[in-house]
């Protein structure tokens, strides 16, 4: 329903005050109202400014006073530079971003004279009126559906290319409909001059191409790329000599300083076609991570489980600058598994760890993924078993997003023996919380105790948990209502396990003053509310590092002398 027909009052109080706007303002007349086709209230009204008349109408929404009214020429001329085209809508003092409801329309209508007044100052010389418009990326692209994306760095790169000389580039192109998207991977042979720090979309294909820097008059391919073909061989001789094949398969960048055009050239029915991309310089990324997030790249995570869990913490930390993992896991994702998990539907059907390592490779650049396909602790040969467990060992910090103690002890193992940092976490049954722990060499107990030192801190709060049968992520009370965690929930413990490890990672000082915390996300069990948080003090117990039973120096030189008789001899 349209405000007005249930605002009277403001309607009537814009009509008041634009009649007492004609009243006192020479500029000001023709005010006449209507109502469009969608009960839209409109109101008809021109400005005359030196001789000349401009003939407008405010158009209110039906979300009016929340959003403010729409001035716009009724003759479809372009009135202004501060327009959206002609026949589009001014660009006023009072837009969306600064919006207030008190804002009325005679105030617009005085808004829309200054403006045009502004721009025609009494003389022959026109005037300038300041622009409050701030260009967006996003809105100046959103109906162009070929684009080419430059890294910021790679501007200054063209800009110093030998003039006139066509350079070997390498771009990535991919279509995602309805825009096809392309960017630079390298510039020069082999990537001798520049090459992309970022990684290379999946499914994206690869194309060969130039860039040639030149003086020349270019801005015309842009409105009219098929022009190109046309003029290249007279225009830009150095250029289509390298061309060697004829009709071109591949991408031509032209352009000088910062000024540059995209062309995708390509045969169809053996001529040449020429596309225009829209050029489009993303935005400089620094300082947008942490500076004690540099060295991340080297450090190796070893997730064993890529799950709903762990498949978000390996994203997370992807995105924190990791790009060294060993992921575990033998399940094969599917359909069932979109609920939760930080993979989508193009995963159906695989190992979880081969499209989670994909999922990786697309948000970090040169990722060095070891992808296991095994379920540790559970029906695997011991050769098997024992080459997991070695490469485990490789890793800066071990995690286990599998909620199975089998893989918990096996991987416990491996942190002790090797003196490396655990994370653990677990989602309780039916959403209502869960555990974050980690067991760091020396400052924790060795990850065994430290477990049983959370189960002996649970029972200790003497408060049993309702729940009585448990499926995955699910439990059933036994009043007979049932619990499920949902994505969000998994996502809070996830993220609470990725802060950990980020800690472990980064920090000689911990910034965590306890190992282990309980997490409640709603109002069962012991947690009061959602959000109530329980630290979980765990004390030192056990040796890290390799076990020793005790044996004497002659035992030990009689065990090699029987496995080894003839260095003995």
């Amino acid at each position: 329903m349209s405000w007005w027909l249930t605002n009277a009052s403001r309607a009537r109080s814009e009509q008041v005050a634009l009649a007492q706007l004609q009243e006192r303002a020479g500029w000001l007349s023709a005010v006449g109202w209507r109502v469009g086709d969608d009960l839209q209230l409109i109101v008809d009204f021109d400005i005359q400014h030196n001789g000349e008349t401009f003939s407008l109408y405010m158009v209110y929404p039906s979300t009016f006073p929340d959003t403010p009214p729409m001035v716009l020429s009724r003759d479809g001329k372009r009135l202004t530079w501060h327009q959206y085209g002609a026949g589009g809508e001014l660009c006023l003092e009072f837009r969306p971003d600064n919006w207030d409801p008190s804002i009325t329309g005679a105030m617009m209508a005085e808004s829309a004279y200054l403006l045009l007044s502004g721009e025609r100052p009494e003389g022959d010389e026109g005037g300038v009126v300041p622009s409050a418009h701030k260009a967006s990326i996003g809105r100046d692209a959103r109906n162009e559906h070929m684009r080419f994306v430059l890294d910021p760095g790679v501007i200054e790169v063209l800009a110093v290319l030998p003039v006139d000389t066509a350079v070997p580039i390498i771009a990535w192109d991919r279509f995602e409909k309805p825009t096809w998207v392309a960017s630079l991977v390298s510039v020069g042979d082999e990537g001798s001059i520049w090459s992309n720090s970022g990684p290379k979309p999946s499914r994206s294909s690869i194309a060969k191409g130039f860039a040639f820097r030149t003086t020349r008059e270019i801005a015309g391919f842009g409105a009219n790329p098929g022009r190109f073909a046309e003029l290249l061989p007279a225009e830009f001789p150095e250029l289509a000599e390298q061309l060697l094949d004829s009709p071109f398969d591949g991408f031509v960048l032209l352009g000088d300083a910062d000024r540059w055009i995209a062309l995708n050239l390509y045969p169809q029915e053996r001529k040449q076609t020429v596309f225009g991309y829209k050029m489009i310089v993303a935005p400089g990324t620094s300082g947008r991570l942490p500076t004690n997030h540099a060295g991340l790249a080297e450090k190796r995570v070893a997730i064993v489980g890529c799950g709903s869990v762990g498949s978000k913490i390996a994203a997370t930390l992807a995105r924190s600058g990791v790009r060294k993992f060993t992921l575990v896991d033998d399940d094969i994702f599917f359909s069932a598994n979109l609920v939760r998990n930080d993979l989508d539907a193009r995963a159906i059907g695989q190992h979880k760890v081969d499209s989670l390592a994909a999922r990786l490779k697309d948000i970090v650049a040169n990722a060095e993924i070891s992808m296991r396909r095994v379920a540790i602790g559970q029906q695997e040969s011991a050769g098997t078993t024992e080459s997991v467990m070695e490469e485990l060992a490789q890793a800066d910090l071990l995690i286990d997003a599998t909620a199975d103690p089998r893989a918990f002890n096996l991987m416990a193992a491996v942190a002790r023996r090797h003196r490396k940092p655990m994370i653990w976490c677990e989602v309780f049954a039916g959403g209502i919380g869960g555990i974050v722990a980690r067991a760091r060499p020396e400052l924790d107990p060795i990850p065994t105790i430290a477990r049983g030192q959370i189960r002996a801190w649970c029972d200790a709060h003497g408060v049993p948990w309702a729940a009585t049968t448990q499926v995955e992520y699910g439990a059933q009370r036994e009043q007979g209502s049932t619990l499920v965690a949902d994505d969000a929930d998994v996502s809070v413990i996830a993220g609470h396990a990725s802060r950990l490890a980020l800690d472990i990672l980064t920090r000689e000082q911990s910034i965590f003053p306890f190992s282990a915390y309980a997490i409640g996300l709603a109002a069962e069990w012991i947690f009061r509310a959602a959000f109530d948080t329980w630290p979980i003090d765990l004390l030192p117990e056990g040796k890290w590092g390799e076990g020793q039973d005790g044996a004497s120096k002659e035992d030990l030189k009689e065990l090699l002398a029987s496995l080894f008789p003839e260095v003995a001899a």
